[in-house]
């Protein structure tokens, strides 16, 4: 049987693929705003870390 962490892996990982497919299509339909939807209004990224 499967345990309950596995199933919130799925569902984690459907979530993932369901926003990938919506960016896609917004792209393929040029709707721009619905891309942007998807997008964070900012981040923060630091690659002091990285050499």
């Amino acid at each position: 049987m499967y345990e309950l962490r596995d199933i919130g892996w799925i569902i984690d990982r459907a979530a993932v693929v369901d926003t990938i497919v919506a960016v896609a299509n917004a792209i393929d339909a040029e709707d721009w705003q619905k891309v942007r939807s998807h997008l964070a209004d900012e981040i923060d990224i630091d690659y002091s870390e990285f050499r």
